[in-house]
């Protein structure tokens, strides 16, 4: 696989599922399809989520798949947007 860095602004559709128990907050945020460059991708698979705290928020990072390829989709709590970090691309 070939990586590389992204960093461009994203559209992200994503589910919230607000039910209290064991989850922990990025569990209950899933990004299910994204928009990048006028094409949608639809997220098949979660391989990953981390949280990483910068100074008065947080940045979710989520490494997800389309099935292909591994993206790196980052959620920043104080401002809402989402960035699409890095690409993973097979072959």
């Amino acid at each position: 696989m070939t990586q590389n860095r992204v960093n461009e602004n994203v559209k992200v559709y994503a589910l919230y599922n607000n039910r209290r128990g064991r989850d922990s907050r990025h569990d209950r945020l899933r990004p299910i399809m994204f928009v990048w460059r006028n094409r949608e991708y639809r997220v098949q698979d979660i391989t990953y989520v981390w949280r990483e705290n910068q100074g008065e928020s947080d940045v979710y990072h989520y490494a997800v798949s389309d099935g292909a390829n591994v993206f790196e989709l980052n959620y920043q709590t104080r401002t809402l947007d989402w960035t699409l970090s890095s690409v993973a691309c097979a072959g």
